[in-house]
């Protein structure tokens, strides 16, 4: 029998109908494998890749391949496309750290050929007065797995009611992601300049200490793995996530920052999904660290059962947030009795956190007791809580409804019993 597919071939000639704009530059580079290979089978799995990579740039709306005879006893690869669109223009409503925002997106695709993509967006929100965000993305090596991204943002928000200030944030920054098939990286280096300001006339003396312009300059890494099914309700899968920051490279606020969390999800029986998540976090640095970039716990989509940023330590009404912190919880969520859809299930849950702050005000402050009992203490008395609820999945986003009862709680906590409403992405 005559195998064709391991039948020495060789790409001499390449054909795009119906695509009016992409770069001669990057169609070479998109198409550098296609043209070295050697079998007919390589050649098809490579044109097919090569395809793929034009619709997820959003260069072609649709390809078909097709081989055919080329010049010099080769073979000529022709692509019949559909151009993508050019231009977006959409509006949105997005909800998570106990706020809710309305945006819109203006976008240009393939803006030089090359599958670049310049993007601004514009958001108002119950607690951020105006946010802007401009960004410009670039394929490396025509993969569409692989980006560099030039951005630049402002944000003004109002951090009632739990820290009686405004603050505005200014950045820029330049950030490479890559997409494996396992694990996702992101290098980001970025400036930005914030301006705790607008303070109440009840504001407490540490944030009126913590008032005025900060410079932050740092370089950020990220890796994660996700294998869950969804991201806002999954009932299989993993994920781990760990940040690395380090600031004052060029100047500026000096300080480490790493943070991480997991979560696991795992069908029991047929209806039932448990699932269990952890987080954790420390900053360091000389001195007390900024409170721009401190941790902050509690909250619907953090620790149930406590108000948002309700945990951990405070000067009087003002949430002034902590340098190390850890949060857990364990969920099930059930089919309801009566209820035909799977959107909607119930929800058990038990939360628990802790925050501190690393300097004379938290764990290494002297008392009778010493450092290491404060941190003993930390670590072996969090704050719990545990509840009832309902979990709502839709297509973008989670909706909770719980009622919670907090079952321990510090002197400076805020936990808030009874029911607790809940939208977003991310949870515990």
């Amino acid at each position: 029998s005559l195998n064709i597919g391991a039948q020495n071939v060789r790409v001499t000639q390449f054909t795009a109908v119906g695509l009016t704009r992409a770069r001669n530059d990057f169609l070479h580079t998109l198409l550098d494998s296609t043209f070295k290979a050697q079998t007919f089978q390589q050649v098809l799995h490579e044109s097919r890749e090569a395809a793929g990579k034009l619709q997820a740039l959003g260069i072609a709306k649709q390809v078909n391949v097709a081989l055919d005879k080329g010049p010099h006893d080769g073979v000529r690869v022709v692509f019949r496309c559909e151009d993508g669109s050019r231009y977006a223009l959409k509006t949105g409503v997005n909800v998570g750290d106990d706020e809710g925002t309305a945006n819109v997106t203006g976008r240009i695709n393939n803006v030089w050929g090359g599958g670049e993509v310049l993007e601004a967006s514009y958001s108002r929100g119950s607690k951020t007065q105006a946010a802007f965000q401009g960004s410009l993305s670039v394929p490396v090596n025509a993969d569409p797995r692989r980006h560099i991204e030039v951005s630049a943002s402002q944000t003004a928000a109002d951090m009632r009611p739990y820290s009686t200030h405004d603050e505005v944030r200014r950045a820029v920054g330049v950030a490479y992601r890559a997409v494996g098939s396992v694990l996702t990286h992101d290098v980001r280096c970025s400036a930005m300049w914030r301006d705790i300001c607008n303070l109440g006339s009840e504001a407490s003396p540490t944030l009126r200490t913590e008032a005025g312009h900060t410079v932050k300059t740092s370089l950020a890494y990220t890796v994660s793995h996700d294998s869950r099914d969804s991201p806002t309700v999954p009932s299989r899968g993993s994920l781990v996530r760990a940040t690395a920051e380090v600031a004052g490279l060029l100047g500026g606020l000096k300080f480490a920052k790493v943070h991480g969390e997991m979560q696991t999800n795992q069908r029991v029986g047929t209806d039932f999904v448990l699932a269990t998540g952890v987080q954790g976090g420390v900053l360091v640095g000389p001195g007390r660290s900024p409170l721009s970039d401190r941790f902050f716990v509690g909250g619907q989509t953090s620790v149930r059962g406590f108000e948002f940023r309700g945990i951990g330590p405070r000067d009087h009404n003002d949430s002034i947030g902590g340098d190390v912190f850890y949060a857990a919880g364990v969920s099930l969520l059930t089919p309801l009795p009566y209820v035909q859809t799977p959107a909607l299930r119930g929800h058990l849950w038990a939360n628990a956190g802790q925050l501190a702050l690393l300097d004379d005000r938290g764990l290494m402050r002297k008392t009778q007791r010493g450092v290491r009992d404060e941190v003993r203490r930390f670590f072996m008395c969090p704050s719990v809580a545990v509840g009832v609820g309902l979990v709502y999945h839709h297509s973008m986003v989670r909706v909770e409804l719980s009622c919670g009862l907090p079952l321990v709680a510090a002197l400076n906590d805020r936990p808030k019993p009874g029911l607790q409403f809940g939208m977003g992405v991310q949870f515990l």
